[in-house]
């Protein structure tokens, strides 16, 4: 019989501990008035309210349904978080993607556009016809024909001019020059991309650093020559700047010159001005870097005219050895040098340069 009491009290026990929770939990809903407008679906599900009510579920029951819920409900939570995070990361990774393309898209673009107005420049390049004297007859302007150069040279062919607001210009160039009495000259080389108006602005030397020919802003820009340069004379050196393109437009292709198979195959440049035609051969091709001012080092970019023919010398000297092959050509002093310039990235402020000496002028 003792152990059977025992047995009922213990029963007697649970059932005295089970029913004050029960009471607890429901007298705190009904006297707190900050719990009567909770809506318990809110707070726990339909099968957590049946448990309350059922005198057969224990409190530790209840508790492990509760902790159980809330857990859910927390990773819930969090995973929604989460992927509330996620989306907002997708959101700014498709922006950018966005704007890149968008920018992109207009760098080739504008690039697309620019190239189509140097083809229209380049259909107004005049070819000379087989009888140069036939302009004479077939121009409704007047025609110069000339057989000598200004130091009274001999001329390999006859060259026509005519005259555009006092300026003696080339033919062939005159549709050029009306447009923009900036153009200076056309510079090519074959098999390459480079085929291109050059432009001459003294009073500032880098206005087409960002216009086109016409003046508008351009990303690519248009070739120019530094104003130190004399392309009328000409100077020792004429030396020409332009963009490193990666459309592979404008100075692009030089970059290509740091292969010696490359430089075999494209040895020749050819420079006409509005003063005459000129073929120059390439004697150098390197990487360098715009100095401080101070620096005492090799600066490419600071020769134009020798004082001597040391200096002369110095200046090809200094170009073939920071070339990174064997050119066998080379200049003396007397030739005249085209020197040719654009941005690099292989340090800071640098730059690729290819020098070439004129090997022919008509």
């Amino acid at each position: 019989m003792k152990d059977n009491k025992n047995k009922y009290n213990l029963k007697e026990a649970d059932a005295g501990i089970n029913k004050p929770v029960k009471r607890s939990i429901d007298d705190s809903v009904k006297n707190d008035p900050a719990k009567k407008n909770v809506d318990p679906d809110s707070k726990i599900d339909a099968e957590i309210k049946k448990n309350l009510s059922d005198d057969t579920v224990s409190a530790s029951e209840i508790n492990a349904k509760l902790a159980k819920k809330y857990t859910e409900d927390a990773k819930k939570k969090k995973k929604k978080d989460k992927n509330k995070v996620y989306n907002i990361l997708i959101v700014i990774f498709a922006c950018i993607f966005l704007f890149s393309a968008g920018y992109l898209g207009l760098y080739y673009y504008r690039n697309y556009k620019s190239e189509k107005q140097y083809d229209k420049l380049r259909d107004m390049v005049v070819d000379d016809p087989d009888n140069i004297e036939d302009l004479t007859a077939d121009s409704s302007e007047e025609v110069i024909i000339e057989t000598v150069d200004d130091n009274n040279e001999p001329l390999t062919k006859p060259k026509a001019f005519v005259y555009i607001d006092g300026h003696k210009v080339q033919f062939k160039y005159k549709d050029i020059y009306r447009a923009n009495h900036d153009f200076i000259g056309w510079l090519k080389i074959d098999g390459t991309t480079i085929d291109y108006p050059v432009m001459l602005t003294p009073d500032d030397e880098e206005y087409y650093l960002r216009k086109d020919f016409y003046g508008e802003y351009s990303l690519a820009g248009t070739l120019f020559a530094d104003t130190d340069s004399n392309v009328v004379r000409p100077s020792d050196n004429i030396l020409i700047y332009g963009h490193h393109m990666k459309t592979s437009t404008m100075f692009h292709d030089l970059m290509n010159y740091e292969e010696e198979d490359f430089y075999e195959k494209h040895k020749y440049i050819v420079f006409n001005t509005v003063y005459g035609d000129n073929k120059y051969e390439v004697i150098a091709a390197f990487r360098t870097n715009i100095k401080e001012k101070d620096d005492s080092s090799f600066k490419y970019y600071t020769f134009f005219d020798a004082a001597d023919e040391e200096e002369f010398d110095n200046y090809v000297s200094n170009c073939k050895s920071l070339t990174s092959y064997d050119i066998p050509t080379t200049a003396k002093y007397g030739d005249k040098l085209l020197t040719l310039s654009t941005c690099s990235y292989h340090t800071d402020n640098g730059r690729f340069v290819v020098v070439a000496k004129r090997i022919e002028h008509n």
